[in-house]
């Protein structure tokens, strides 16, 4: 392989230093740093950090990255990497900072931008940006500060995001050509100029590519919306140009509502990284007059490799992130407050068990489990405030979540095969050793015995037909195109992954949107209690602006709004948004021995933004 994926593996130690390093601003004023790993220089409205791999150009005035050198390659786009906040007022980026060097020791190259909140600026928040450079990484660190002192007045953040635009050779050629997030998404990028001469669609986002290699296909940042927890990094490659450039996560603990939360990623030209991630219904910062309240977020490592094809580049970069999650935290932040080192954090070890009586074969392997710190009444899907530990169960149960900042949380679970989730309030973490034992999740029912089921409950509609094209562009037009209105889907005959559609949406006929019932034909063949009540589970992977009707053999039972709902997830193209469930019990007279159907209709149909996307559907009986 080539020599930067090979030297990462064999990293030499650093130099020793022969002088002691002078330290702050009269050093960069003076002369660049003799130094044993990593210089640190100023050049008038710049700052210069360089080690043996890479060399970093950061403009003071902006805080940005304008150039990341690796070698020959430039990896820093036309715009510069820059960090900006969404949300109340308007966007903001963190310019006209205060600069100061954090460390300058011959190990360490640390910088740090600090703009104040001041009236008339939008999101009541400090901002403070941080680069760090350490000897022989291919890449840079580094992470945000967002402070609001107590005597700052309300306010609140919505998008906080860093961008990192990616470098062309030329208008018809990218330094990096692929994309790599995941299995299902690592095409080549349509050129820059397949992109400038793209065809405009009906939303903005959306635009349809008219040539090259991505011709006849459309093509949006929301295509590659990503569950962050599920991957190490996210980039671009090149198969021609043997180069890589990534984030590397190596650790999940400052963003916000918990693993199942997804936002972008990479795009064409583009990399994102979304701290806030506002998008599919994100939950937002929100912050009250009196209240001092202080967040970091990252550090995490901007990485740049060289000397393979796209999939080897990946490769390495996974590695990369796995042992920069070894690494964490990091000694070199420097605020213990704020970021606590290891010895001062806590590890969470159990097991969990779940017991369901309907269903024996579940089991807590594969579980998620986490701790939070949501409001009273709150849920970690909602939680973006403070910080959260996930981590998945062996297959036994065990778990363990380590580097947990010592306090109260509430500790959570949920797997694949179950509706609803865990949750055990009060868990007191200390720092060291902090072991919770075994515990127990008897799941519950509103029944007693399950007559049929739709779907596997996993929180996303990707079973369902089209669930594996959720992130093409304008894939709600297919919905009229390959079903029928009404869908019919018949319990024992149907499949899920081809008669049951991922999204029900509004059927499109002669451009315009008319209501798309679906059908549930089943027999009723087991004895039950005809006196009792049955219950129609209805769990969402994602809804929004809908309204849900229900009839059972032509006899209206229900007509209601889904608990959870928003983040536009069928025209973001994701394959889910928030969970939540809703039972619907009614009279089981309403059933008959034989067949029966049960008719679900999305009521609004004012657009095909208005959705469901079914999670898993069952009937249980008393």
């Amino acid at each position: 392989m080539g020599e930067g994926i090979v030297d990462r593996r064999l990293r030499a130690g650093p130099f020793e230093c022969g002088m002691k390093c002078l330290q702050g601003w009269l050093f960069l004023l003076l002369a660049p740093s003799v130094l044993a790993g990593v210089e640190l220089r100023g050049k008038g409205d710049e700052v210069v950090m360089k080690n043996s791999k890479v060399e970093v150009t950061i403009d003071k005035r902006h805080s940005t990255v304008t150039s990341i050198r690796m070698g020959r390659h430039e990896m820093v786009g036309g715009k510069p990497i820059y960090y900006s906040m969404g949300g109340g007022k308007g966007y903001r980026q963190p310019g006209g900072a205060e600069f100061r060097v954090v460390e300058d020791s011959g190990e360490i190259a640390h910088v740090a931008f600090l703009q104040k909140w001041r009236t008339g600026i939008p999101q009541e928040v400090d901002i403070e940006v941080h680069y760090v450079l350490t000897p022989d990484t291919s890449g840079v660190y580094t992470y945000g500060i967002l402070n609001h002192p107590g005597s700052y007045p309300d306010g609140g953040v919505g998008e906080w995001r860093m961008v990192w635009g990616m470098p062309a050779k030329n208008e018809r050629e990218w330094l990096m050509e692929k994309i790599r997030v995941d299995g299902l998404r690592d095409w080549e990028m349509p050129s820059p100029d397949d992109l400038a001469k793209a065809r405009p669609t009906g939303i903005k986002e959306i635009i349809e590519i008219t040539r090259g290699p991505r011709k006849g296909r459309f093509d949006c940042k929301y295509d590659f919306n990503l569950e962050y927890y599920s991957v190490g990094c996210w980039g671009h490659a090149s198969d021609k140009n043997h180069v890589g450039a990534w984030i590397v996560l190596p650790s999940y603990e400052f963003f916000n509502d918990g693993p199942m939360k997804q936002d972008l990623s990479s795009a064409s030209g583009i990399i994102h990284i979304h701290f806030g991630r506002n998008h599919y219904n994100g939950s937002g910062t929100r912050l009250v007059a009196g209240e001092a309240w202080r967040k970091i977020y990252g550090p995490y490592l901007l990485y740049c490799n060289e000397g393979g094809d796209a999939d080897q580049l990946w490769d390495d970069a996974r590695e990369k992130a796995a042992e920069e999650r070894a690494k964490w935290p990091y000694p070199w932040v420097g605020d213990d407050e704020l970021y606590p080192p290891a010895e001062k954090r806590g590890s969470v070890s159990g097991r969990l068990v779940i017991k369901d009586p309907l269903k024996p074969a579940v089991s807590a392997a594969g579980a998620w489990v986490g701790l939070s710190q949501p409001p009273p009444g709150g849920n970690w899907q909602f939680e973006s405030n403070h910080y959260q530990y996930w981590t998945k169960a062996g297959e036994d149960g065990a778990f363990i979540i380590p580097n947990v900042r010592p306090g109260e949380y509430t500790f959570s679970a949920f797997n694949d095969g179950v509706v609803g989730e865990f949750e055990l309030s009060g868990a007191k973490v200390k720092a060291g050793d902090n072991p919770a034992g075994t515990i127990e999740w008897n799941v519950e029912h509103p029944g007693k015995s399950i007559a049929w089921e739709i779907g596997v409950p996993n929180r996303r509609a990707d079973e369902f037909r089209l669930g594996k094209d959720f992130f093409h562009g304008y894939v709600w037009t297919r919905f009229s195109e390959e079903m029928e209105n009404p869908l019919v889907y018949t319990i024992g005959k149907s499949d899920p992954a081809t008669d049951w559609n991922f999204a029900q949406g509004a059927y499109m006929k002669g451009g315009k949107c008319e209501s798309w019932p679906w059908e549930i034909r089943f027999h009723v063949d087991q004895d039950y209690d005809r006196q009792g009540t049955a219950h129609l589970v209805l769990a969402w992977a994602s809804t929004d602006g809908a309204r849900m009707e229900v009839s059972v053999n032509g006899g209206h039972v229900a007509r209601f709004y889904p608990k959870v709902g928003g983040g536009n997830a069928l025209l973001r193209e994701g394959i889910h948004a928030k969970y939540g469930y809703d039972v619907i019990d009614f009279p089981a007279r309403e059933l008959r021995r034989g067949t029966n159907r049960i008719t679900l209709v999305q009521g609004r149909d004012s657009g095909p933004a208005n959705h469901v996307m079914y999670d898993y559907v069952a009937l249980e009986l008393p």
